[in-house]
Formats: structure tokens, C-alpha cells, sequence
């Protein structure tokens, strides 16, 4: 990546008339552009074509706009800021600092930045799953692992006031089993306590599922209710439980499971199980991954009852399942090996990307395999080496980075693609789109009308404001926040994490 900030040349008093004169117009026009209907084709259609066309003169004088933007650097705050005003009420983009052992919060109308306080972060990526669906409840792991004592989960409601413990991730008795190195279980827990994607929130925000190991020398699934401030003990297992799933209605916990005493030495999960809630009067077994898999990554819901997953190893994914919680059954619905996989659970489609390496390992040709009947058959869409296969809910189609760009797709093939871009990212309306990478970044209309170039340095994560008002960019130098209609370049700051881009999340105001 690189280093160097881009700054734009200072511009002279006569010449900042003239801007403003064109601006005032673009404005007006993109008011106009507001108030109606966009349609959602993405690239540059026939008819998109055309328009560009009739507006070249608006067109090359926003860009001209653009080239001209600052950036205005931001100082990061070392202690908590005073008290907040009515204008510093969130809500707040929550972020890892660029160890990933501390969070800050930065009010999207102040631009105020918090850092959070809390004891040390165990994984900046608690926060992809750790927010509640409301966006009013943050749950994180924090603690040294140094002192086992400190271990817990944290709860955060308001980044003003410090986070709250709400419960040890240990018992006191397995932190002395372990210091004194009394066996392996009590290892083996403390390693079920930290695996990655640890909460698992209700869909109505009202309770959250986690392991604690607080019984005996295995973790266990807890279930916690925030506004009693209540724990249940789901789980009463001797293997290591973890990574709990609630199923959209509520009615099933899927949950995995590694037999430690049965490998002693190794972590490899032996079972992929699910309680009928809230009595907890069925317990299913779905399926064993192969042995060769340290956890089953869930893909998403295919029915209210229908989970898709597959067996992450350490060069991808393996075996995609179909596990059916109401009949208790599991089938495999793509043999082998595969890159990456993407759901359309409206539609039941299926997209499976396979590379190069992988493909010969299968015997297959490189490229994505569709599915429109749930799985049941899978076709060669589209030969070649892709990335980044994903489901776009705001337009309703899959995306993938291909050799010519940033392609979107359906079952039938390409539908439009953008050949300067490496990754799309779209507003949470569907009317716009970011077109990002390591060549910088650009704004279009959801059709592909190019608006504007928004940055030349490289973009790893792009993350878009909930109202669809603004968005946040993560460059080599730091984070940056645009706000429309503006979109000038502010830096948040450089202390950030740069090791994913799940390692965000939206904390709503109270």
C-alpha cells in the first residue's frame, strides 16, 4: 500500500468563484436526480450510454470538482472527551485501532472520536457479530490473557460510559487448572471461549447466545437477556461448545462441537448440533465435518429451517452442506474444495467459486458454479479465476472481481460489470454505488453513471452510513469519512485497524 497522502492543489480566489457557480448547478441537478426513482441496472446500459452522452459538460465539471477536494486531517484523541451535547448522541461507528486491542466510536454528525473504555480487545472482529440487529447493544470479548481473571465479555451501550463486565469468560477453578497445567480440557476450553464469531443475537435484539466455561472443564452455551441482566446455562455437554447460530424465527440454536477428550491434542470439530428452543425439548444431530476442519462457517439461511454452511480449512472452504433443522438431516450439496460461496435466499439461488488450485484437487475448471434450485444442481456459470464472491441484498444480485472488473451476475450470466473497479459497495438503498481498490475510488450512480472519483490511494474497506448519507473509507494513512453532497475527504484516524473489513459496526443512539 501506499504511504504517500494525496493533497490537492490550493486554489485561487477567482477560481473558487467559478467552482462554486458550477457546484450550485450540479447541486440543482443532483436534487433533481434525488427526488426520482434511479433504476437498479448498475453498469452502463445502452440508455446510460446516452444520457452520458447529453451530460458530458456537468459530468467533466464534477470531476474537475473532485480532483480539487482536501483532505482535512483530524487529531485523535488520547483521554475520554467531555460530556456529549445534544449534536454527539451517535450514531457511532465503531472501529479497532490499528493494534486491534482497543475500540473508538466516532459520532457520524460531530465527527467527535471515543475511545472506548475497556480493558484490552481479544478479536476486533467480535464486532461483526457482537452488535445487536438494532444496533443498540455491542458484546466483545475483552481481558489480558496474561491474567486469565481479567477474561470476560463486555457490554456496550453508550461509548460515553465505560463498558460494562457483564460476565468471566472462565471459572475460577479452570484459570488455577490451567496455570497449574493440571491436563489439557482446561485448555481446551479456554481455546472454545476465544474461537472467532462468539454471539449470537436474537432477531428481535432481546437476547444474545455465547460459550462461557463456568462449570467443570468444558465450555458451554449461555443464554443472556439484557435488560434483566439474566444468564441460562443452555448446555450441559463434557465436549467444548461454541459458535451458536439462532435460526430467523427464533425456534432452533445451532451450535458446534469439538469432542476434546476423543483429541486430546488436536481442535477439530466433530459435530454440527441444534436445540429446539425455547424448551430445549429436541436436540438434533446434523452432521460431522471432515476431520481435516477447524469450524463450519455458516453461510446463511436458505429457508426459515434450511442452513447452508461449509467446513473452513486453512486454505478455504470444503463440503458444502444443506442441513435441514426440522427433519434433523444433512446433505452435501458441493463435493470438494471451493474459494469463497454466495446465497440468494429469496430466490434459492446458490454461486460457488472455485480457483485454479482448487479446481484440480476436484477435477473441475476454474471459475463460479451456479445453483437455482437450492443446491440440488450446480452448472459452470462463468470460466475463469474470480474473488470476493458475495450477495448484493441492495440491488439483488451476486458480485464477483474477475479479471475485467467487478462483475454482476445472476443465474442467466453477466448482467453489467465495471472494469475500473476491484470491489462495489452499494448504498443501503440501492441508488448508489462505490466503486473501490488498490486504484482508488469512485461514486456512480446505481445504473453506472460515473459521478465523481472519490480518492486515488488505494481503498481496502468501504463502509456506508445507515441513512445512505455518507460513508466511511479505510486508505493505508486511516479512516476518512464523506458526507454528502460534499464528500470531502476527512480524516477520522490513522490509528485504525487494517486486518479486515468486518471489523466495523454501526451502535445505534438510545
Amino acid at each position: 500500500c501506499k504511504e504517500d497522502e494525496m493533497r490537492a492543489k490550493r486554489w485561487s480566489m477567482k477560481l473558487k468563484g467559478k467552482v462554486i457557480l458550477v457546484f450550485g448547478l450540479l447541486l440543482l441537478s443532483l436534487g433533481c436526480r434525488l427526488s426520482s426513482p434511479t433504476p437498479v441496472a448498475w453498469v452502463p446500459t445502452a440508455t446510460a450510454q446516452q444520457r452520458a452522452q447529453t451530460e458530458t459538460a456537468s459530468a467533466q465539471a464534477q470531476a474537475t470538482l473532485t480532483a480539487q477536494v482536501t483532505k482535512i486531517p483530524t487529531s485523535t484523541p488520547t483521554s475520554l472527551p467531555p460530556t456529549p451535547t445534544i449534536a454527539e448522541d451517535g450514531p457511532w461507528l465503531v472501529f479497532a485501532n490499528q493494534a486491534g486491542t482497543g475500540y473508538y466510536a466516532h459520532d457520524v454528525d460531530s465527527g467527535t472520536l471515543i475511545p472506548l473504555d475497556l480493558p484490552p480487545a481479544l478479536d476486533p472482529l467480535d464486532l461483526a457479530s457482537g452488535i445487536s440487529p438494532d444496533g443498540k447493544r455491542l458484546l466483545v470479548r475483552a481481558g489480558e490473557l496474561e491474567a486469565l481473571t481479567d477474561l470476560g465479555f463486555y457490554l456496550i451501550e453508550d461509548p460515553w460510559q465505560p463498558a460494562e463486565k457483564i460476565t468471566a469468560l472462565l471459572s475460577e477453578q479452570l484459570i488455577a487448572d490451567i496455570l497449574a497445567e493440571r491436563g489439557k480440557q482446561p485448555k481446551m476450553a479456554l481455546q472454545a471461549v476465544l474461537q472467532p464469531n462468539p454471539v449470537s443475537w436474537t432477531a428481535n435484539s432481546h437476547q444474545a447466545v455465547f460459550p462461557l466455561a463456568l462449570e467443570d472443564l468444558s465450555s458451554d452455551l449461555y443464554l443472556y437477556n439484557p435488560q434483566a441482566g439474566t444468564f441460562k446455562r443452555l448446555s450441559e455437554r463434557f465436549q467444548q461448545e461454541f459458535a451458536p447460530l439462532w435460526a430467523p424465527g427464533q425456534n432452533w440454536l445451532v451450535f458446534q462441537e469439538v469432542n476434546s477428550y476423543a483429541t486430546p491434542d488436536d481442535w477439530e470439530v466433530s459435530l454440527i448440533g441444534a436445540w429446539k428452543m425455547p424448551k430445549q425439548d429436541e436436540l438434533r444431530f446434523l452432521f460431522e465435518p471432515k476431520a481435516t476442519g477447524n469450524w463450519e462457517h455458516y453461510v446463511g439461511w436458505l429457508t426459515p429451517e434450511e442452513l447452508v454452511s461449509y467446513t473452513a480449512t486453512e486454505t478455504g472452504g470444503t463440503d458444502l452442506h444443506l442441513s435441514n433443522l426440522g427433519t434433523g438431516k444433512s446433505v452435501v450439496l458441493f463435493y470438494g474444495a471451493f474459494n469463497s460461496v454466495a446465497l440468494d435466499p429469496a430466490h434459492g439461488s446458490i454461486a460457488v467459486s472455485v480457483n485454479s488450485a482448487e479446481g484440480k484437487i476436484g477435477g473441475r475448471k476454474p471459475g463460479i458454479y451456479f445453483s437455482k434450485s437450492g443446491g440440488l444442481l450446480f452448472y459452470l456459470l462463468m470460466e475463469g479465476e474470480f474473488e470476493h464472491l458475495e450477495f448484493a441484498p441492495e440491488v439483488g444480485h451476486f458480485i464477483a472481481t474477475g479479471k475485467s472488473g467487478v462483475l454482476q451476475f445472476d443465474g442467466n450470466g453477466i448482467l453489467a460489470r465495471l472494469e475500473a473497479d476491484q470491489r462495489i459497495s452499494f448504498s443501503p438503498d440501492g441508488k448508489w454505488a462505490i466503486g473501490w481498490g488498490t486504484n482508488g475510488a469512485r461514486l456512480y450512480y446505481a445504473d453506472g453513471m460515473h459521478l465523481q472519483n472519490l480518492t486515488e490511494q488505494s481503498v481496502s474497506t468501504v463502509v456506508w452510513q445507515k441513512d445512505g448519507k455518507g460513508i466511511y473509507m479505510l486508505e493505508p494513512d486511516g479512516l476518512y469519512q464523506l458526507r454528502f453532497p460534499l464528500l470531502q475527504h476527512k480524516l477520522v484516524t490513522a490509528d485504525v485497524y487494517q486486518g479486515s473489513e468486518q471489523a466495523f459496526a454501526w451502535l445505534a443512539s438510545h
